[in-house]
Protein backbone atom coordinates (compact mmCIF):
# COMPACT_ATOMS: atom_id res chain seq x y z
CA UNK A 1 0.00 0.00 0.00
CA UNK A 2 2.82 2.40 0.87
CA UNK A 3 4.49 1.68 -2.47
CA UNK A 4 1.24 2.43 -4.28
CA UNK A 5 0.82 5.75 -2.46
CA UNK A 6 4.44 6.66 -3.12
CA UNK A 7 4.09 5.89 -6.86
CA UNK A 8 0.91 8.01 -7.14
CA UNK A 9 2.54 10.92 -5.33
CA UNK A 10 5.62 10.65 -7.56
CA UNK A 11 3.44 10.63 -10.68
CA UNK A 12 1.65 13.82 -9.57
CA UNK A 13 4.91 15.58 -8.77
CA UNK A 14 6.50 14.95 -12.11
CA UNK A 15 4.71 17.51 -14.24
CA UNK A 16 5.12 21.23 -14.68
CA UNK A 17 5.25 23.38 -17.77
CA UNK A 18 8.61 25.12 -18.06
CA UNK A 19 8.90 28.79 -17.09
CA UNK A 20 10.72 29.56 -20.32
CA UNK A 21 8.92 29.82 -23.64
CA UNK A 22 9.97 29.68 -27.25
CA UNK A 23 8.71 33.17 -28.00
CA UNK A 24 7.01 35.90 -26.06
CA UNK A 25 3.99 35.54 -28.32
CA UNK A 26 3.64 31.75 -28.21
CA UNK A 27 0.17 30.65 -27.15
CA UNK A 28 -1.23 27.30 -26.16
CA UNK A 29 0.47 24.22 -27.53
CA UNK A 30 3.96 25.66 -27.86
CA UNK A 31 5.68 22.65 -26.35
CA UNK A 32 6.88 19.94 -28.73
CA UNK A 33 5.13 16.62 -28.30
CA UNK A 34 8.03 14.21 -28.04
CA UNK A 35 6.24 11.52 -26.06
CA UNK A 36 5.77 7.87 -26.88
CA UNK A 37 2.49 6.57 -28.30
CA UNK A 38 1.20 3.09 -27.43
CA UNK A 39 -1.49 1.34 -29.50
CA UNK A 40 -4.03 -0.51 -27.37
CA UNK A 41 -6.14 -1.93 -30.23
CA UNK A 42 -6.66 -5.66 -29.96
CA UNK A 43 -5.77 -6.24 -33.63
CA UNK A 44 -3.03 -4.38 -35.48
CA UNK A 45 -5.20 -4.49 -38.60
CA UNK A 46 -8.21 -3.03 -36.79
CA UNK A 47 -9.84 -0.01 -38.34
CA UNK A 48 -9.11 3.46 -36.97
CA UNK A 49 -12.65 3.49 -35.58
CA UNK A 50 -11.60 0.92 -32.98
CA UNK A 51 -8.08 2.26 -32.37
CA UNK A 52 -7.13 3.34 -28.89
CA UNK A 53 -3.86 5.06 -28.10
CA UNK A 54 -2.08 6.20 -24.96
CA UNK A 55 0.46 9.03 -25.15
CA UNK A 56 3.08 9.72 -22.52
CA UNK A 57 5.53 12.63 -22.47
CA UNK A 58 7.30 14.91 -20.05
CA UNK A 59 10.38 16.93 -19.32
CA UNK A 60 12.81 18.06 -16.65
CA UNK A 61 14.30 21.51 -16.43
CA UNK A 62 16.28 23.79 -14.17
CA UNK A 63 15.98 27.57 -14.24
CA UNK A 64 18.54 29.87 -12.60
CA UNK A 65 17.89 33.60 -12.36
CA UNK A 66 20.09 36.40 -10.98
CA UNK A 67 18.97 39.91 -9.98
CA UNK A 68 22.17 42.02 -9.98
CA UNK A 69 20.74 45.32 -8.66
CA UNK A 70 22.37 46.44 -5.41
CA UNK A 71 19.00 46.54 -3.60
CA UNK A 72 18.32 42.89 -4.44
CA UNK A 73 21.50 40.92 -5.15
CA UNK A 74 19.24 37.89 -5.34
CA UNK A 75 19.53 34.49 -7.02
CA UNK A 76 16.64 32.10 -7.64
CA UNK A 77 17.01 28.47 -8.71
CA UNK A 78 13.90 26.56 -9.75
CA UNK A 79 13.99 22.85 -10.75
CA UNK A 80 10.82 21.71 -12.51
CA UNK A 81 9.51 18.37 -13.75
CA UNK A 82 6.53 17.35 -15.79
CA UNK A 83 4.36 14.57 -17.16
CA UNK A 84 1.58 14.69 -19.78
CA UNK A 85 -0.85 11.83 -20.20
CA UNK A 86 -3.33 11.44 -23.05
CA UNK A 87 -5.71 8.61 -23.88
CA UNK A 88 -7.60 8.54 -27.18
CA UNK A 89 -10.60 6.36 -28.00
CA UNK A 90 -12.62 6.59 -31.24
CA UNK A 91 -15.10 9.19 -29.92
CA UNK A 92 -13.65 10.23 -26.57
CA UNK A 93 -10.37 11.32 -25.07
CA UNK A 94 -8.70 12.09 -21.76
CA UNK A 95 -5.99 14.76 -21.55
CA UNK A 96 -4.17 15.29 -18.23
CA UNK A 97 -1.30 17.60 -17.31
CA UNK A 98 0.30 17.40 -13.88
CA UNK A 99 2.10 20.42 -12.53
CA UNK A 100 4.56 20.83 -9.69
CA UNK A 101 5.89 24.37 -9.55
CA UNK A 102 8.41 24.78 -6.73
CA UNK A 103 7.59 28.50 -6.63
CA UNK A 104 3.90 28.06 -5.79
CA UNK A 105 3.21 24.43 -4.88
CA UNK A 106 3.41 25.04 -1.11
CA UNK A 107 0.68 27.70 -1.24
CA UNK A 108 -1.40 26.13 -4.03
CA UNK A 109 -1.19 22.31 -3.75
CA UNK A 110 -4.21 21.84 -6.05
CA UNK A 111 -1.97 23.02 -8.88
CA UNK A 112 -0.51 19.51 -8.94
CA UNK A 113 -3.28 18.86 -11.45
CA UNK A 114 -2.67 21.63 -13.92
CA UNK A 115 -5.34 20.42 -16.35
CA UNK A 116 -7.49 17.31 -16.56
CA UNK A 117 -10.07 17.21 -19.35
CA UNK A 118 -12.43 14.53 -20.63
CA UNK A 119 -13.94 15.08 -24.06
CA UNK A 120 -16.63 13.42 -26.17
CA UNK A 121 -17.27 13.90 -29.91
CA UNK A 122 -21.01 13.60 -30.52
CA UNK A 123 -21.78 14.27 -34.15
CA UNK A 124 -21.32 18.00 -34.73
CA UNK A 125 -21.00 18.60 -30.97
CA UNK A 126 -17.93 18.44 -28.75
CA UNK A 127 -18.54 18.16 -25.00
CA UNK A 128 -15.60 18.85 -22.66
CA UNK A 129 -15.49 18.89 -18.87
CA UNK A 130 -12.84 19.04 -16.19
CA UNK A 131 -10.18 21.40 -14.98
CA UNK A 132 -9.47 23.37 -18.14
CA UNK A 133 -7.91 26.40 -19.79
CA UNK A 134 -9.65 27.95 -22.77
CA UNK A 135 -8.45 30.87 -24.86
CA UNK A 136 -10.96 33.23 -26.50
CA UNK A 137 -9.75 36.01 -28.79
CA UNK A 138 -7.41 36.58 -31.73
CA UNK A 139 -4.45 38.21 -29.99
CA UNK A 140 -1.02 36.64 -29.54
CA UNK A 141 -0.32 36.24 -25.81
CA UNK A 142 -2.42 39.38 -25.23
CA UNK A 143 -6.20 39.44 -24.91
CA UNK A 144 -9.13 41.51 -23.67
CA UNK A 145 -11.69 38.77 -24.42
CA UNK A 146 -10.03 35.80 -22.72
CA UNK A 147 -11.64 36.16 -19.29
CA UNK A 148 -12.55 32.74 -17.86
CA UNK A 149 -9.15 31.79 -16.42
CA UNK A 150 -7.32 33.88 -13.86
CA UNK A 151 -3.62 34.82 -14.07
CA UNK A 152 -0.75 33.76 -11.86
CA UNK A 153 1.43 36.84 -11.44
CA UNK A 154 3.73 35.35 -8.80
CA UNK A 155 6.49 35.50 -11.44
CA UNK A 156 5.22 38.74 -13.04
CA UNK A 157 4.48 38.10 -16.75
CA UNK A 158 7.68 36.19 -17.54
CA UNK A 159 6.20 32.71 -18.22
CA UNK A 160 4.34 32.09 -21.47
CA UNK A 161 0.73 33.29 -21.49
CA UNK A 162 -0.85 29.84 -21.32
CA UNK A 163 1.54 28.76 -18.56
CA UNK A 164 0.55 31.59 -16.24
CA UNK A 165 -3.18 30.97 -16.71
CA UNK A 166 -4.88 29.09 -13.85
CA UNK A 167 -7.07 26.17 -14.92
CA UNK A 168 -10.69 26.32 -13.80
CA UNK A 169 -13.28 23.52 -13.34
CA UNK A 170 -15.69 24.06 -16.22
CA UNK A 171 -18.02 22.57 -18.79
CA UNK A 172 -17.50 23.52 -22.45
CA UNK A 173 -19.93 22.65 -25.25
CA UNK A 174 -19.08 23.44 -28.90
CA UNK A 175 -21.23 23.04 -32.00
CA UNK A 176 -19.53 22.96 -35.40
CA UNK A 177 -22.20 23.85 -37.96
CA UNK A 178 -22.09 22.60 -41.58
CA UNK A 179 -21.40 26.20 -42.60
CA UNK A 180 -18.29 28.05 -41.35
CA UNK A 181 -19.83 28.71 -37.94
CA UNK A 182 -18.87 27.53 -34.46
CA UNK A 183 -20.98 28.09 -31.32
CA UNK A 184 -19.43 27.68 -27.86
CA UNK A 185 -21.01 27.77 -24.42
CA UNK A 186 -19.02 27.70 -21.16
CA UNK A 187 -20.05 27.42 -17.52
CA UNK A 188 -17.74 27.38 -14.50
CA UNK A 189 -19.23 26.76 -11.03
CA UNK A 190 -16.40 28.69 -9.34
CA UNK A 191 -14.26 31.76 -9.84
CA UNK A 192 -10.54 31.72 -9.07
CA UNK A 193 -9.02 35.19 -8.46
CA UNK A 194 -5.70 36.40 -9.84
CA UNK A 195 -2.65 35.49 -7.78
CA UNK A 196 0.13 37.81 -6.74
CA UNK A 197 3.56 37.26 -5.20
CA UNK A 198 3.68 37.46 -1.40
CA UNK A 199 7.43 37.86 -1.18
CA UNK A 200 10.43 38.35 -3.39
CA UNK A 201 11.06 40.89 -6.15
CA UNK A 202 7.58 40.66 -7.74
CA UNK A 203 5.57 41.45 -4.62
CA UNK A 204 3.10 44.24 -5.53
CA UNK A 205 2.41 47.26 -3.34
CA UNK A 206 -1.27 48.01 -4.07
CA UNK A 207 -2.86 46.16 -1.14
CA UNK A 208 -0.14 47.25 1.26
CA UNK A 209 -0.67 50.85 0.14
CA UNK A 210 -4.43 50.70 0.79
CA UNK A 211 -3.86 49.21 4.22
CA UNK A 212 -1.10 51.65 5.20
CA UNK A 213 -2.92 54.74 3.90
CA UNK A 214 -6.01 53.79 5.88
CA UNK A 215 -4.00 53.25 9.08
CA UNK A 216 -2.07 56.51 8.62
CA UNK A 217 -5.30 58.41 8.02
CA UNK A 218 -6.97 57.03 11.14
CA UNK A 219 -3.93 57.88 13.24
CA UNK A 220 -3.48 61.34 11.79
CA UNK A 221 -4.26 64.57 13.70
CA UNK A 222 -6.62 65.51 10.89
CA UNK A 223 -9.10 62.79 11.86
CA UNK A 224 -8.53 63.00 15.61
CA UNK A 225 -9.28 66.74 15.56
CA UNK A 226 -12.17 66.47 13.15
CA UNK A 227 -14.86 65.75 15.70
CA UNK A 228 -17.41 68.64 15.74
CA UNK A 229 -17.04 69.66 19.39
CA UNK A 230 -19.05 72.86 19.03
CA UNK A 231 -22.20 71.00 18.01
CA UNK A 232 -21.76 68.35 20.72
CA UNK A 233 -21.10 71.00 23.39
CA UNK A 234 -24.30 72.80 22.40
CA UNK A 235 -26.30 69.60 22.80
CA UNK A 236 -24.63 68.82 26.14
CA UNK A 237 -25.25 72.36 27.47
CA UNK A 238 -28.95 72.20 26.71
CA UNK A 239 -29.27 68.76 28.28
CA UNK A 240 -27.42 69.69 31.51
CA UNK A 241 -29.29 72.99 31.92
CA UNK A 242 -32.65 71.29 31.44
CA UNK A 243 -31.68 68.71 34.06
CA UNK A 244 -30.62 71.38 36.59
CA UNK A 245 -33.73 73.52 36.20
CA UNK A 246 -35.99 70.50 36.78
CA UNK A 247 -34.06 69.32 39.88
CA UNK A 248 -36.12 69.41 43.12
CA UNK A 249 -33.11 69.37 45.44
CA UNK A 250 -29.48 70.38 45.48
CA UNK A 251 -27.49 67.15 45.50
CA UNK A 252 -23.71 67.20 45.03
CA UNK A 253 -24.11 65.43 41.67
CA UNK A 254 -26.75 65.14 38.99
CA UNK A 255 -27.01 62.21 36.58
CA UNK A 256 -28.64 62.69 33.21
CA UNK A 257 -28.38 61.05 29.84
CA UNK A 258 -26.42 62.05 26.79
CA UNK A 259 -29.15 63.16 24.38
CA UNK A 260 -30.95 60.39 22.53
CA UNK A 261 -29.93 61.57 19.11
CA UNK A 262 -32.24 60.91 16.19
CA UNK A 263 -30.93 59.89 12.79
CA UNK A 264 -31.61 63.44 11.60
CA UNK A 265 -29.54 64.98 14.41
CA UNK A 266 -26.70 62.50 13.87
CA UNK A 267 -26.77 63.20 10.14
CA UNK A 268 -26.66 66.94 10.80
CA UNK A 269 -23.39 66.51 12.66
CA UNK A 270 -21.91 63.82 10.43
CA UNK A 271 -22.68 65.50 7.10
CA UNK A 272 -20.50 68.49 7.99
CA UNK A 273 -17.44 66.23 7.90
CA UNK A 274 -15.56 65.01 4.79
CA UNK A 275 -16.89 61.71 3.49
CA UNK A 276 -13.94 59.65 4.67
CA UNK A 277 -14.44 60.85 8.29
CA UNK A 278 -18.18 60.28 8.50
CA UNK A 279 -18.18 56.58 9.44
CA UNK A 280 -15.96 57.22 12.47
CA UNK A 281 -17.97 60.23 13.69
CA UNK A 282 -21.26 58.40 13.22
CA UNK A 283 -20.03 55.32 15.12
CA UNK A 284 -19.01 57.43 18.14
CA UNK A 285 -22.26 59.43 18.31
CA UNK A 286 -24.35 56.27 18.07
CA UNK A 287 -22.28 54.64 20.83
CA UNK A 288 -22.79 57.61 23.22
CA UNK A 289 -26.40 58.40 22.33
CA UNK A 290 -28.69 57.99 25.37
CA UNK A 291 -25.88 56.93 27.73
CA UNK A 292 -25.96 58.31 31.34
CA UNK A 293 -23.57 61.13 32.37
CA UNK A 294 -22.87 62.45 35.88
CA UNK A 295 -21.63 65.94 36.85
CA UNK A 296 -20.92 67.94 40.04
CA UNK A 297 -23.35 70.78 40.94
CA UNK A 298 -22.03 71.81 44.35
CA UNK A 299 -23.37 75.29 45.25
CA UNK A 300 -26.61 77.22 45.16
CA UNK A 301 -28.66 76.69 41.98
CA UNK A 302 -29.32 80.29 41.08
CA UNK A 303 -30.07 81.03 37.38
CA UNK A 304 -26.56 82.43 36.89
CA UNK A 305 -25.03 79.47 38.72
CA UNK A 306 -27.08 77.04 36.66
CA UNK A 307 -25.90 78.69 33.45
CA UNK A 308 -22.24 78.65 34.58
CA UNK A 309 -22.38 75.03 35.75
CA UNK A 310 -24.08 73.96 32.52
CA UNK A 311 -21.41 75.64 30.38
CA UNK A 312 -18.50 74.32 32.46
CA UNK A 313 -19.87 70.81 32.71
CA UNK A 314 -20.78 70.69 29.02
CA UNK A 315 -17.14 71.46 28.14
CA UNK A 316 -15.98 68.83 30.63
CA UNK A 317 -18.15 66.10 29.20
CA UNK A 318 -17.53 67.16 25.65
CA UNK A 319 -13.88 66.45 26.38
CA UNK A 320 -14.88 62.96 27.51
CA UNK A 321 -16.69 62.49 24.19
CA UNK A 322 -13.51 63.45 22.33
CA UNK A 323 -11.48 61.00 24.39
CA UNK A 324 -13.98 58.25 23.62
CA UNK A 325 -13.82 59.17 19.96
CA UNK A 326 -10.01 59.03 19.88
CA UNK A 327 -10.10 55.74 21.76
CA UNK A 328 -12.31 54.23 19.06
CA UNK A 329 -10.04 55.63 16.35
CA UNK A 330 -7.05 53.89 17.95
CA UNK A 331 -8.99 50.65 18.29
CA UNK A 332 -10.11 50.80 14.65
CA UNK A 333 -6.58 51.52 13.43
CA UNK A 334 -5.28 48.60 15.48
CA UNK A 335 -7.85 46.23 13.95
CA UNK A 336 -6.80 47.24 10.44
CA UNK A 337 -3.11 47.12 11.31
CA UNK A 338 -3.36 43.62 12.78
CA UNK A 339 -5.47 42.21 9.95
CA UNK A 340 -3.47 39.68 7.93
CA UNK A 341 -4.01 40.95 4.40
CA UNK A 342 -1.14 38.83 3.19
CA UNK A 343 -2.74 35.64 4.51
CA UNK A 344 -5.90 36.40 2.55
CA UNK A 345 -3.88 37.12 -0.58
CA UNK A 346 -2.01 33.89 0.03
CA UNK A 347 -5.11 31.79 -0.52
CA UNK A 348 -6.23 33.78 -3.53
CA UNK A 349 -8.17 36.46 -1.61
CA UNK A 350 -10.96 33.91 -1.03
CA UNK A 351 -10.77 34.53 2.72
CA UNK A 352 -12.33 37.94 2.16
CA UNK A 353 -15.45 36.44 0.64
CA UNK A 354 -18.29 35.05 2.79
CA UNK A 355 -18.49 31.86 0.70
CA UNK A 356 -17.03 31.62 -2.80
CA UNK A 357 -18.69 28.23 -3.38
CA UNK A 358 -22.02 29.77 -4.31
CA UNK A 359 -23.83 29.82 -7.64
CA UNK A 360 -23.53 33.60 -7.82
CA UNK A 361 -19.75 33.30 -8.20
CA UNK A 362 -20.04 31.08 -11.27
CA UNK A 363 -19.09 32.29 -14.75
CA UNK A 364 -21.07 32.02 -17.98
CA UNK A 365 -20.14 32.69 -21.58
CA UNK A 366 -21.37 32.30 -25.15
CA UNK A 367 -19.27 32.74 -28.30
CA UNK A 368 -20.12 32.59 -32.00
CA UNK A 369 -17.24 32.47 -34.46
CA UNK A 370 -17.05 32.03 -38.21
CA UNK A 371 -15.18 32.98 -41.35
CA UNK A 372 -15.85 34.61 -44.70
CA UNK A 373 -13.04 34.25 -47.18
CA UNK A 374 -9.80 35.54 -45.64
CA UNK A 375 -11.64 37.08 -42.64
CA UNK A 376 -12.28 35.31 -39.34
CA UNK A 377 -14.66 36.96 -36.89
CA UNK A 378 -16.45 36.26 -33.61
CA UNK A 379 -18.82 37.81 -31.09
CA UNK A 380 -19.18 36.82 -27.46
CA UNK A 381 -20.87 37.54 -24.12
CA UNK A 382 -19.50 36.83 -20.64
CA UNK A 383 -20.92 37.23 -17.15
CA UNK A 384 -18.69 36.76 -14.14
CA UNK A 385 -16.57 38.89 -11.85
CA UNK A 386 -13.40 40.94 -11.89
CA UNK A 387 -10.55 38.72 -10.75
CA UNK A 388 -8.83 41.56 -8.91
CA UNK A 389 -10.43 42.64 -5.61
CA UNK A 390 -12.14 45.93 -4.83
CA UNK A 391 -11.77 47.54 -1.39
CA UNK A 392 -14.46 49.75 0.17
CA UNK A 393 -12.21 51.87 2.39
CA UNK A 394 -15.05 53.92 3.90
CA UNK A 395 -16.77 50.73 5.02
CA UNK A 396 -13.39 49.41 6.13
CA UNK A 397 -12.99 52.34 8.56
CA UNK A 398 -16.61 52.12 9.73
CA UNK A 399 -16.40 48.39 10.44
CA UNK A 400 -13.05 48.77 12.19
CA UNK A 401 -14.41 51.59 14.40
CA UNK A 402 -17.37 49.42 15.34
CA UNK A 403 -15.21 46.33 15.85
CA UNK A 404 -16.93 44.61 12.93
CA UNK A 405 -15.76 42.19 10.25
CA UNK A 406 -13.58 44.09 7.79
CA UNK A 407 -13.38 41.04 5.50
CA UNK A 408 -16.79 42.07 4.17
CA UNK A 409 -15.21 45.27 2.82
CA UNK A 410 -13.28 43.44 0.09
CA UNK A 411 -15.10 41.76 -2.77
CA UNK A 412 -15.09 41.06 -6.51
CA UNK A 413 -17.23 43.25 -8.78
CA UNK A 414 -19.80 41.50 -11.01
CA UNK A 415 -19.14 42.33 -14.67
CA UNK A 416 -20.83 41.81 -18.03
CA UNK A 417 -18.44 41.75 -20.99
CA UNK A 418 -19.68 42.21 -24.56
CA UNK A 419 -16.99 41.66 -27.16
CA UNK A 420 -16.01 40.89 -30.72
CA UNK A 421 -12.82 40.01 -32.55
CA UNK A 422 -11.65 39.95 -36.14
CA UNK A 423 -8.62 38.60 -37.99
CA UNK A 424 -7.72 38.88 -41.65
CA UNK A 425 -4.81 37.96 -43.91
CA UNK A 426 -4.02 40.77 -46.34
CA UNK A 427 -1.01 40.32 -48.59
CA UNK A 428 1.88 39.26 -46.34
CA UNK A 429 0.28 40.69 -43.16
CA UNK A 430 -1.88 38.89 -40.61
CA UNK A 431 -4.07 41.45 -38.85
CA UNK A 432 -5.86 40.76 -35.57
CA UNK A 433 -8.12 42.77 -33.29
CA UNK A 434 -10.29 42.46 -30.19
CA UNK A 435 -12.76 44.92 -28.64
CA UNK A 436 -14.80 44.63 -25.44
CA UNK A 437 -17.16 46.67 -23.29
CA UNK A 438 -16.79 45.88 -19.57
CA UNK A 439 -20.05 46.76 -17.80
CA UNK A 440 -20.37 46.90 -14.01
CA UNK A 441 -23.27 48.31 -12.00
CA UNK A 442 -21.54 51.65 -11.36
CA UNK A 443 -22.78 53.33 -14.55
CA UNK A 444 -22.07 56.88 -13.32
CA UNK A 445 -18.64 55.95 -12.00
CA UNK A 446 -19.29 57.63 -8.65
CA UNK A 447 -18.83 54.58 -6.39
CA UNK A 448 -15.12 54.44 -5.49
CA UNK A 449 -15.39 50.81 -4.35
CA UNK A 450 -16.65 49.53 -7.73
CA UNK A 451 -14.79 49.48 -11.04
CA UNK A 452 -16.15 51.93 -13.59
CA UNK A 453 -17.43 50.72 -16.94
CA UNK A 454 -14.65 50.61 -19.49
CA UNK A 455 -13.84 49.96 -23.13
CA UNK A 456 -10.85 47.72 -23.87
CA UNK A 457 -9.17 46.79 -27.13
CA UNK A 458 -6.32 45.04 -28.89
CA UNK A 459 -4.99 45.87 -32.37
CA UNK A 460 -2.02 44.23 -34.03
CA UNK A 461 -0.38 42.39 -36.88
CA UNK A 462 2.44 39.99 -37.61
CA UNK A 463 4.44 39.56 -40.78
CA UNK A 464 7.15 37.21 -42.02
CA UNK A 465 10.00 39.32 -43.34
CA UNK A 466 11.78 37.78 -46.36
CA UNK A 467 15.14 37.72 -44.62
CA UNK A 468 16.20 34.43 -43.07
CA UNK A 469 13.22 33.38 -40.84
CA UNK A 470 12.41 36.73 -39.27
CA UNK A 471 8.91 37.33 -37.91
CA UNK A 472 7.72 40.72 -36.63
CA UNK A 473 4.72 40.94 -34.29
CA UNK A 474 3.34 44.30 -33.09
CA UNK A 475 0.28 44.74 -30.86
CA UNK A 476 -1.41 47.57 -28.97
CA UNK A 477 -3.48 46.65 -25.92
CA UNK A 478 -5.39 49.45 -24.25
CA UNK A 479 -8.34 50.52 -22.13
CA UNK A 480 -10.47 53.62 -21.52
CA UNK A 481 -12.21 54.18 -18.15
CA UNK A 482 -15.64 55.78 -18.58
CA UNK A 483 -16.46 58.56 -16.12
CA UNK A 484 -12.87 59.13 -15.07
CA UNK A 485 -13.69 62.71 -14.02
CA UNK A 486 -15.66 61.20 -11.12
CA UNK A 487 -12.65 59.06 -10.26
CA UNK A 488 -10.53 62.22 -10.05
CA UNK A 489 -13.20 63.87 -7.90
CA UNK A 490 -13.28 60.89 -5.55
CA UNK A 491 -9.51 61.13 -5.20
CA UNK A 492 -9.77 64.86 -4.49
CA UNK A 493 -12.37 64.11 -1.78
CA UNK A 494 -9.96 61.76 -0.05
CA UNK A 495 -11.58 58.51 -1.23
CA UNK A 496 -9.65 55.49 -2.46
CA UNK A 497 -11.09 54.81 -5.92
CA UNK A 498 -10.42 51.42 -7.53
CA UNK A 499 -9.91 53.04 -10.95
CA UNK A 500 -7.42 55.65 -9.79
CA UNK A 501 -3.93 55.50 -11.30
CA UNK A 502 -0.80 57.49 -10.66
CA UNK A 503 -0.74 58.81 -14.23
CA UNK A 504 -4.17 60.42 -13.61
CA UNK A 505 -5.38 59.47 -17.10
CA UNK A 506 -8.45 57.51 -18.24
CA UNK A 507 -6.48 55.59 -20.87
CA UNK A 508 -3.79 52.95 -20.48
CA UNK A 509 -2.03 51.87 -23.69
CA UNK A 510 0.86 49.49 -24.17
CA UNK A 511 2.73 48.77 -27.38
CA UNK A 512 4.20 45.27 -27.43
CA UNK A 513 6.68 44.42 -30.16
CA UNK A 514 8.36 41.07 -30.71
CA UNK A 515 10.89 40.15 -33.40
CA UNK A 516 12.08 36.55 -33.68
CA UNK A 517 14.30 34.46 -35.93
CA UNK A 518 15.66 30.92 -36.22
CA UNK A 519 18.96 29.46 -37.44
CA UNK A 520 20.77 26.19 -38.02
CA UNK A 521 17.68 24.31 -39.24
CA UNK A 522 15.66 25.83 -36.37
CA UNK A 523 17.91 24.38 -33.67
CA UNK A 524 18.80 27.93 -32.65
CA UNK A 525 16.04 30.50 -32.06
CA UNK A 526 16.22 34.05 -30.77
CA UNK A 527 13.77 36.85 -30.04
CA UNK A 528 13.56 40.37 -28.63
CA UNK A 529 10.43 41.67 -26.92
CA UNK A 530 9.81 45.31 -26.04
CA UNK A 531 6.84 46.55 -23.98
CA UNK A 532 6.21 50.32 -23.86
CA UNK A 533 3.63 51.86 -21.54
CA UNK A 534 2.64 55.08 -23.28
CA UNK A 535 0.77 56.96 -20.53
CA UNK A 536 2.81 55.63 -17.63
CA UNK A 537 6.26 56.17 -19.14
CA UNK A 538 7.68 52.71 -18.53
CA UNK A 539 9.21 49.96 -20.61
CA UNK A 540 10.40 46.36 -20.46
CA UNK A 541 13.04 44.87 -22.79
CA UNK A 542 13.43 41.08 -22.88
CA UNK A 543 15.98 39.31 -25.15
CA UNK A 544 15.92 35.53 -25.45
CA UNK A 545 18.00 32.83 -27.19
CA UNK A 546 17.44 29.05 -27.19
CA UNK A 547 19.66 26.26 -28.56
CA UNK A 548 18.96 22.56 -29.07
CA UNK A 549 22.14 20.83 -27.88
CA UNK A 550 21.40 17.16 -28.66
CA UNK A 551 18.25 15.09 -29.08
CA UNK A 552 15.68 16.99 -26.96
CA UNK A 553 18.14 18.70 -24.63
CA UNK A 554 17.88 22.52 -24.73
CA UNK A 555 19.66 25.46 -23.17
CA UNK A 556 18.04 28.89 -23.06
CA UNK A 557 19.26 32.29 -21.95
CA UNK A 558 17.10 35.35 -21.37
CA UNK A 559 17.05 38.60 -19.48
CA UNK A 560 14.88 41.61 -18.72
CA UNK A 561 15.50 45.30 -18.24
CA UNK A 562 12.72 47.37 -16.65
CA UNK A 563 12.53 51.15 -17.03
CA UNK A 564 10.24 53.39 -14.98
CA UNK A 565 10.48 57.15 -15.38
CA UNK A 566 9.10 58.04 -11.94
CA UNK A 567 6.67 56.94 -9.23
CA UNK A 568 3.75 57.49 -11.61
CA UNK A 569 5.00 54.66 -13.80
CA UNK A 570 3.02 51.43 -13.66
CA UNK A 571 6.16 49.33 -13.17
CA UNK A 572 7.81 51.67 -10.65
CA UNK A 573 7.61 49.04 -7.88
CA UNK A 574 9.73 46.70 -10.03
CA UNK A 575 12.16 49.15 -11.60
CA UNK A 576 15.15 47.42 -9.95
CA UNK A 577 14.13 43.91 -11.00
CA UNK A 578 16.51 43.56 -13.94
CA UNK A 579 17.61 39.95 -14.25
CA UNK A 580 19.51 37.43 -16.35
CA UNK A 581 18.45 33.80 -16.54
CA UNK A 582 19.72 30.50 -17.90
CA UNK A 583 17.57 27.38 -18.22
CA UNK A 584 18.31 23.75 -19.08
CA UNK A 585 15.48 21.53 -20.29
CA UNK A 586 15.17 17.92 -21.39
CA UNK A 587 12.02 16.62 -23.10
CA UNK A 588 11.04 12.98 -23.36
Amino acid sequence: MKKCIFFCALLCCLYIKPAAQTSFFDDAGTEDDTGNTFDFSSDSSASSENARTFEFSGFASTQMRMYPHKDLKRTDALPVFGINLKYNAPNTELDAHFKCNALTIADYPLDLIDECTVRAYIGDFVLSAGKMKIVWGRGDMLHVLDVFNANDFTDFTIPAYINRRIAEPMVHLAYNAPIPLRVEAVWTPLMTPDRIALKGPWEPTQIKDIKQKTIDFMKSDRLANAFPMEKVESIMYSTIKDSLTTATASPATVTTNFPELSDVEINEIVNKRPLIERPAVRATLMALSGKPITFDISGVLTPNKIDKIAKDESKKYTKLVREEFEKQISRGAKIIEDFRFDECVKIGMNAFMPDMNQIKYGQYGLRLSGSAGPVDMAGQYYYGRYKTPSVNTEKLISEAMAGGNIRDCVYYDPVHIFGADLAAAIAMFNFKSEAAYYMTYDFKGTDPAVHNNSVQWLLGFDVDIPLNNINLNVQNIGSYIIGFKNVKQNNADGKFDMDWNAAEKPTNNKIVCNISDSWLHETLTDSLTVIWGIEHNDAVIMPRIKYKIKDEFYIEGMGAYIYAKDKKSEFSAWKNNHFVQVSFEYKF
